[in-house]
C-alpha cells in the first residue's frame, strides 16, 4: 500500500506538432493533477506558444526549453509542423533527432 503515494517524475517530449504537444500537454497536466511532477520539453517557440498552465500545476509542471539544432534547408524559427510547408517536415525531423545528441 506504501507504493500507492509514491510520487514520480515524469519527462514529456512530444514530436514537433501541435497535434501531438498539446494532447500531450494535457496528459501531462492530468498526470500533474494527481500530484506527479512532469517536465515538459519542447522547442522555446513551442513552449511559448503553449496554454498557461493553471496556478496549481505550476509548481509540478516545470516547461524545459531545449534550443533545436541548425539544419540546412530548415527554415530559421522553424520548430514545428505549422511553421513550415509540408515538404520542409523532413529537415524538421532531421533537427529533431539531431536532439538526441
Amino acid at each position: 500500500m506504501a507504493d500507492q503515494h509514491k510520487k514520480l517524475h515524469i519527462a514529456v517530449f512530444p514530436w514537433l506538432a501541435f497535434g501531438h504537444i498539446i494532447p500531450f500537454f494535457e496528459l501531462a497536466k492530468l498526470i500533474a493533477q494527481k500530484g506527479h511532477k512532469i517536465s515538459f520539453i519542447s522547442t522555446p517557440r513551442n513552449i511559448k506558444r503553449l496554454p498557461k498552465l493553471p496556478p496549481n500545476l505550476q509548481p509540478l509542471v516545470e516547461l524545459i526549453e531545449l534550443p533545436l539544432p541548425h539544419v540546412q534547408n530548415l527554415p530559421q524559427n522553424a520548430e514545428s509542423t505549422m511553421d513550415i510547408p509540408q515538404h520542409i517536415i523532413p529537415y524538421l525531423k532531421k533537427a529533431f533527432d539531431s536532439l538526441q545528441e
